[in-house]
């Protein structure tokens, strides 16, 4: 009875250990979703996705596709995003794994002949003091992978905000090249209406036959552009291809902001998600580091049954541990170490990247701006004046219908020049929102005003 009773308890003191202690994974897809909506205004689905598309409350596709909707039907559809989220339940399982201790093992010899029975209880304490040490790298690497995860989601943000962009501008050229090929019609009627009359020679009209073709080639790369851009966009956003392209609503925003590169690189060392994944990464590489260094000494409890025929029986504790004499873990203390040096490296690694890619994003996005507001103040009004001129002129029978249709190309260029700096202005400022962390933060421009960053950029 005495035995029994020990081995009972013991076993169900192992068994409380094991229930009391157990955790619970904070850096959840709930975290996950919080962070990225508090960067960006979208958080995810609540549960995984597994019925194909799930659009978000107030999302529609039947009337134009906004930015922002795009944004927010990629956090919960892009199929990429959503297999990187399953890295979750592998901390999940890690940090499950790392609260649990080594089963006791349970030996017994059967009497044979003059021998009695004897039993013997093996509990690894190792396995108990060592586990405070598992469970700090399981939570620590269940934090960097949800940190890595935020950036990932942010990455996608970027990516599906450019792809808009470039799909918003290549849609507009496509609609510009279509209205030069009707000019160029125009002008190709004219032309050989002129070398009927003979006033032109045929060297003359095939130029301008070679024009149209190569406006009309034009024409037909920019559709072929705009569909490859419509299908990866549908792609980010984890929509089925088809036939039918989406129909985009243009961003608009205030242009005329300059923000001080100082404060943007503060906030990008406080914001970004994996410069904080390098923190943690060098946190748990020290946990790692202590965790080797207990297992230098490795103890076994023992407990040991001997029945002596009439004579009674045997019962005791004992303890059982290995002698390091000879091996004192050194390798994996050594390449621990190295994992912590790697750590630190990596981490002044990833600040000078982030500091190149604020600098970068916010250099772009100053040329961006100033060749727009140069763009929009000068040349463009100076285009559409002059081509308002020259349609009072033809009106009046100052000029003729050919050049007056050329003024209206000169237009239909400086618009082309126009869409692509709207564009270039656009690819700029998600770059830089992105390089910040999309953090929602209050920033002190040059002009000493405050405004919130998102609401500017």
């Amino acid at each position: 009875m005495g035995i029994k009773t020990t081995c009972n308890c013991l076993i169900f003191s192992f068994i409380l250990i094991s229930v009391g202690c157990s955790t619970q994974l904070t850096h959840d897809r709930g975290y996950v979703s919080d962070y990225i909506n508090n960067r960006t205004g979208h958080n995810l689905a609540s549960v995984e996705n597994k019925d194909g598309l799930r659009l978000p409350d107030n999302v529609s596709l039947t009337d134009g596709l906004t930015e922002d909707e795009a944004v927010a039907i990629a956090l919960w559809n892009n199929a990429r995003f959503q297999a990187d989220l399953t890295g979750l339940g592998f901390s999940r399982a890690d940090l499950i794994e790392a609260g649990m201790l080594s089963n006791p093992v349970f030996s017994i010899f059967l009497p044979a002949g003059p021998k009695q029975m004897e039993a013997t209880l093996f509990t690894p304490i190792e396995s108990l003091l060592q586990r405070p040490y598992r469970l700090s790298v399981a939570k620590l690497s269940a934090e960097r992978v949800a940190e890595n995860l935020v950036q990932s989601g942010l990455n996608l943000v970027r990516d599906v905000m450019i792809t808009y962009t470039n799909l918003t501008f290549s849609q507009a050229l496509v609609n510009i090249a279509k209205e030069e090929t009707e000019l160029n019609d125009e002008i190709l009627t004219i032309v050989q209406a002129r070398l009927q009359a003979g006033e032109i020679s045929g060297l003359e009209e095939t130029a301008f036959q070679l024009e149209a073709a190569r406006k009309q080639r034009t024409l037909v790369g920019y559709t072929r552009d705009a569909t490859i851009l419509d299908a990866e966009l549908k792609i980010f956003l984890g929509l089925e291809q088809e036939e039918n392209t989406l129909k985009l609503v243009p961003t608009q925003f205030d242009i005329n902001r300059n923000f001080n590169f100082e404060d943007l690189l503060t906030v990008a060392y406080a914001a970004r998600p994996d410069i904080r994944a390098a923190e943690i990464a060098i946190e748990e590489a020290g946990k790692r580091l202590g965790w080797e260094r207990s297992k230098i000494f490795k103890f076994t409890a023992i407990v040991d049954y001997n029945e002596r025929g009439r004579s009674g029986s045997e019962f005791g504790p004992g303890a059982m541990f290995e002698l390091p004499i000879f091996n004192w873990n050194n390798g994996k203390i050594t390449r621990s170490k190295a994992q912590f040096e790697q750590a630190v490296r990596e981490y002044v690694a990833i600040k000078q990247d982030i500091a190149f890619k604020v600098y970068e994003a916010y250099t772009n996005y100053l040329s961006a701006q100033e060749a727009l507001k140069v763009l929009s103040s000068d040349i463009l009004p100076s285009a559409i004046t002059v081509a308002d001129k020259a349609g009072k002129r033809y009106s009046v029978g100052e000029i003729a219908y050919q050049d007056f249709l050329e003024f209206k190309r000169q237009l239909l260029n400086s618009r082309l020049i126009e869409a692509e700096s709207v564009a270039e202005l656009h690819r700029a400022s998600a770059q830089l929102r992105h390089s910040l962390g999309f953090k929602q933060d209050m920033l002190k421009t040059k002009e000493s005003e405050f405004a919130e960053l998102n609401n500017e950029l």
